[in-house]
């Protein structure tokens, strides 16, 4: 008896880890946000126990829309996406990609030409399993 619940422990320990999926080396993305327009901006802060901070910054540069994450820095998770959205629900966003990783300067392009006047929050969302990890509000 005392081996089976032993092995039972053991499994509830090791299945319960954070997946770390996404990259943790620190990256620096080339955008140069001198040549771009600051439309709007907001501080990430984590929700649900999970950390994130930093800021996120929505640019327009050629006609083109870009969230830029700088600074940057999360907990690590397994499928973690940076979302557009017009509600701090994100039941209404654009789904912009993949974290690109867990710190650094990152920029994300905004696909389309949406109006940005209704987009009033970043998030970092796990999509595996639908669980927000940080979030800002664009002003």
């Amino acid at each position: 008896m005392k081996k089976i619940v032993g092995i039972f422990l053991l499994t509830c320990l090791f299945s319960c880890e954070v997946e770390e999926n996404t990259p943790s080396k620190p990256i620096d993305d080339d955008f140069d946000a001198s040549m771009a327009t600051k439309l709007k901006m907001g501080t990430l802060v984590g929700i649900g126990g999970h950390t994130a901070t930093g800021t996120a910054t929505l640019y327009e540069e050629g006609g083109q829309k870009f969230v830029v994450l700088d600074p940057y820095e999360s907990q690590n998770g397994p499928d973690l996406k940076v979302y557009l959205s017009k509600n701090v629900s994100a039941s209404s966003y654009i789904n912009l990609g993949p974290l690109k990783s867990v710190m650094g300067k990152q920029a994300y392009p905004v696909p389309g030409n949406p109006n940005i006047n209704e987009y009033g929050y970043v998030h970092i969302w796990c999509e595996q399993y639908s669980v927000e990890f940080g979030r800002a509000q664009l002003q």
